[in-house]
């Protein structure tokens, strides 16, 4: 696939409109009214579509643009869900200082932002996403909590260390910094791959993972049978393993949600392999 073949970066495709819908649909409240606003926002689109130029025409990598930053946040929602069904409170309901809705929407907010930075620079991306979009983190919070500067510091607060902590290179303490850090390794199909697996590059780092995304057909995140979340890699061959282990569980082992999680590798024709139970 040459350059040209590719969509324009700066216009919506009709997937992202499809999670949209999803997302949407599945949310309710100061969550919903926040993803509704986010959704539309045309400065984070531009951020999340340059991101994508970087890392996919000019860096080789896979997706990390707006049906990354879809994808993760509604996972990252459905995980959150599960957790709180399942009894687990998250950080900010445990320490008294704000509600599990608040919480939804630190972690809706801060997955949705997380890779701007990678329009700056692959390295060190997540601070410089807090550079670019911190006044984008506030002037929502603004609008969400107009007369509560008290939540509006403390959900600023949790949206930062959802983001500093996605790449697994910084230490995080709390349940909903640790649900994106698994859901941001959740997003992990052949479709996130298809454009980079595409394109005419020469052999060059990122190639294990362009290629063990490709055999990934289904992620599923359900209730598990002895923790609260299950989390399912369905693929056609044992290349997609790279990406459980080298990806997925490198997050995993860093997140505080680790204990709660079942993980198990799904391949054509075996039986499951349990990472986690």
């Amino acid at each position: 696939m040459s350059e040209q073949q590719i969509p324009d970066w700066k216009e919506s495709t009709p997937k992202e409109d499809s999670l949209n819908a999803v997302l949407l649909r599945k949310t309710k409240g100061k969550v919903n009214s926040l993803l509704e606003r986010l959704l539309a926002d045309r400065e984070i689109n531009l951020y999340h579509s340059y991101a994508n130029v970087v890392s996919v025409r000019r860096l080789g990598y896979n997706d990390h643009g707006p049906v990354h930053a879809r994808i993760t946040t509604l996972n990252a929602l459905k995980i959150l869900g599960l957790l709180h069904e399942g009894g687990i409170p998250t950080s900010l309901e445990r320490e008294h200082v704000a509600t599990y809705e608040d919480s939804q929407v630190a972690v809706a907010l801060g997955c949705f932002l997380h890779d701007t930075g990678m329009g700056v620079t692959r390295q060190d991306h997540e601070w410089h996403a807090l550079n670019l979009i911190d006044p984008i983190i506030r002037k929502y919070l603004e609008w969400l909590y107009p007369d509560e500067l008290e939540k509006q510091v403390v959900v600023r607060s949790m949206v930062h260390e959802v983001i500093v902590g996605h790449m697994a290179k910084v230490r995080i303490h709390s349940i909903e910094a640790g649900t994106v850090l698994v859901a941001d390794g959740t997003d992990m199909t052949k479709g996130r791959s298809a454009i980079a697996f595409n394109m005419q590059f020469e052999p060059e780092v990122g190639d294990m993972h362009r290629f063990s995304a490709n055999t990934i057909s289904k992620v599923e995140i359900e209730p598990g049978g002895n923790k609260p979340v299950r989390i399912s890699i369905q693929m056609d061959n044992p290349t997609g393993l790279f990406q459980i282990e080298e990806v997925l569980m490198t997050k995993v082992k860093a997140s505080p949600i680790m204990k709660h999680l079942e993980i198990e590798a799904v391949i054509k024709g075996e039986a499951p392999r349990m990472y986690l139970k």
